[in-house]
């Protein structure tokens, strides 16, 4: 996992932002600060610390989460320095991640949702 954060990786970060990364975005430094903002939003939206029982949480809500914070804390990264594309390629990726966001988020609230039913 990144350095500072627990939810997603360097790599799965890079991969959101997608092709021709920035150095600034590249920067583990960087990285390492965009993921603990996405995990705070994660905290923020659904009002669980997924962070602090990441040892509960089960393999596949794993998985879903590390989308959730990688693509939100590539959605910081473009906001960041947008300079690598043009404006219309930086609108589509920050389109593209925003409308991850929102379906992973409302996915996420359906799944505590359930969980709370169930136990």
């Amino acid at each position: 996992m990144a350095a500072a954060g627990t939810l997603a990786t360097d790599a799965q970060i890079l991969l959101a932002i997608g092709q021709d990364a920035s150095a600034t975005q590249i920067l583990g430094t960087n990285t390492d600060i965009w993921i603990l903002m996405a995990e705070a939003d994660l905290y923020a939206e659904a009002g669980y610390d997924f962070v602090t029982n990441y040892a509960s949480i089960d393999a596949n809500l794993k998985q879903l989460l590390a989308v959730l914070a990688s693509n939100r804390a590539a959605f910081y990264a473009i906001n960041q320095n947008q300079n690598s594309w043009g404006l219309s390629t930086t609108q589509s990726k920050l389109n593209v991640i925003d409308s991850i966001w929102k379906d992973g988020i409302k996915k996420l609230k359906d799944i505590l949702d359930l969980s709370s039913i169930t136990n």
